[in-house]
This record gives structure tokens, sequence and C-alpha cells, in this order.
């Protein structure tokens, strides 16, 4: 599990605690999406029986176009964020 400090360039997209997809690049967070924002409700959706979203959540034809994006910066986690941190699940 990485956690990776939300940059300066990424503030406006931080929107405090959630489920995000991001896109890492040298040790970096390059791109943030959160998932409530791709498919509202999803929490509801999407969960393991422990409650917790799982990695199937990216072949979710309904996301494709924002994890393309991110895999233009680099690598895409899922993970969660919190005190302007996403940490890789």
């Amino acid at each position: 599990m990485s956690a990776y400090t939300v940059p300066d360039a990424l503030e406006a997209r931080y929107k405090g605690d959630g489920m995000a997809l991001a896109a890492t690049q040298d040790g970096q967070l390059r791109g943030l999406t959160y998932l409530r924002d791709l498919l509202p409700g999803v929490e509801l959706l999407e969960c393991d029986a422990a409650g917790r979203i799982t990695a199937g959540i990216l072949d979710n034809p309904r996301i494709a176009p924002a994890v393309r994006e991110l895999k233009a910066l680099g690598s895409v986690h899922l993970g969660v964020c919190s005190r302007w941190e996403f940490v890789e699940l």
C-alpha cells in the first residue's frame, strides 16, 4: 500500500474523504478522480462482503473514459483520499 500527498497542482480536484482513482508516475500523484463523481452511489453498488470497493471497478464501462484519461498520466490505482493524501488499496 502506497500513500501519495496531493500536490498543489491537484488542489482543485481534492474533495476530502472518499474513494478515488489516481494516476501516479515516478512516485508522484499526477491525476485524481473521485468514484462518487463518476458513478453516483458506487459505494452501495460495487462493494465486497466487507464493504470495500474492489479493483474490479476499474473494468466498469461507465468509468472507462476517466480510466483512459488517468492512464495517459501514469499508472492507475484505486484508493482512498483523506487528509490531503491518496492511499492506494
